[in-house]
């Protein structure tokens, strides 16, 4: 009875000690055999590698996983082929191996972690493949970066993650799955010329393609869309935009230039939407733009409530001598009097017709 107890207790203490050691060293990864019997790269020795083939198999486990830090600053690597059977990348993985031009990402990689590639300075291109999450920062200033194709699966590009990437001039968006573009995704990517957006997209976050100094051509889904302020801010190339039907909102200064505090638009500035598109409507009379009507096939000014083809203080006179009841005022040119788009003949109306007209004046 004893040998048996003590057989038992032995086995016992087998199977709760044996979770707590499964960290081990291969050739020169440092790796965990996680509950599934898949391995996590957890660290990596060698100080001279310039070429990475990280392997599928360690010791017959499969390598599913690199954990966070793994590279981290790994000046030696040039270049680096991550297998199929990686399915994710941690945290900084990469982070600053300022050296390294050439990532092939395995087919079935699905999720970059926060900062993985931040400061690979001569990456020159990625190709996504089947990735469908990347974190914040993945791909920030890597300042050779030319070429980024997102894949097919990806469904957010968050927080910076291509900000500051200063040679980056192509990108391809998922047709299908894109939903939103984060706040200062690309940010200061001062080489891109065109963007063509799905129809799936529908977010474009705050400053998200602020400082683009060669952006010029911007193409819009005809999806739901909100794009917000300072999306294309500091664009000065950027002066046709048309926006579609579907947009539900523009945010402030969405397209203006800033000159230390202040902001406006270039002088040649032009705005093309529908009469239904109240949100571009807003915007152009917010920002003093005449919005040329697509559907309409001419130029509407805000604020002409005579119909002379100009803003003067004459309309800003009829439209106060109407709020003050002094005139009886023709419905029909409601659309052209209620420039703030608050459904009413206000003092707020006459006020803003007459800036318009003194700034046109001027």
């Amino acid at each position: 009875m004893k040998k048996f107890i003590s057989f038992f207790l032995a086995i016992a203490v087998t199977v709760m000690i044996s979770p707590l050691c499964l960290a081990a060293v291969y050739e020169n990864y440092g790796y965990e055999v996680n509950s599934d019997n898949t391995v996590t790269i957890t660290a990596y020795s060698n100080l001279h590698t310039t070429e990475l083939n990280i392997p599928e198999t360690i010791n017959g486990h499969t390598v599913t996983a690199i954990g966070d830090n793994v590279f981290k600053g790994k000046a030696s690597l040039k270049k680096v082929v991550i297998p199929d059977s990686v399915t994710s990348i941690g945290n900084m993985a990469f982070y600053s191996c300022k050296n390294i031009t050439s990532v092939t990402i395995g087919k079935n990689v699905k999720t970059l972690g926060n900062n993985c590639f931040n400061l690979c300075e001569s990456l020159t291109s990625i190709h996504l493949n089947n990735v469908e999450t990347i974190g914040e920062f993945a791909f920030y200033g890597c300042k050779s970066l030319t070429t980024v194709n997102c894949g097919a699966s990806l469904t957010v590009i968050p927080k910076r993650a291509f900000s500051d990437c200063e040679l980056l001039s192509t990108v391809t968006f998922p047709r299908i799955s894109l939903k939103t573009i984060g706040d200062y995704a690309f940010s200061n990517c001062i080489s891109i010329a065109s963007l063509v957006f799905p129809n799936s997209l529908n977010f474009i976050g705050i400053s998200a393609f602020s400082n683009n100094e060669l952006l010029e051509g911007v193409t819009f889904g005809n999806g739901r869309l909100e794009i917000s302020s300072y999306a294309f801010e500091n664009c000065p190339l950027l002066v046709s935009v048309t926006i579609p039907q579907n947009v539900t909102a523009i945010g402030r200064y969405a397209f203006a230039l800033r000159n230390d505090i202040d902001f406006s638009h270039a002088e040649s500035f032009s705005l093309s939407c529908y009469s239904t598109c109240t949100p571009a409507l807003i915007y152009a009379a917010e920002a003093g733009v005449d919005p040329y009507l697509i559907d309409q096939k001419e130029t509407i000014k805000f604020g002409d409530v005579n119909n002379d083809s100009k803003v003067t203080t004459a309309d800003a006179r009829i439209v106060l001598r109407a709020y003050a009841k002094l005139d009886v005022f023709d419905n029909s040119k409601m659309f052209f009097a209620d420039i703030d788009f608050d459904g009413a003949l206000t003092a707020d109306d006459a006020q803003l017709i007459l800036r318009k007209a003194i700034l046109q004046e001027a």
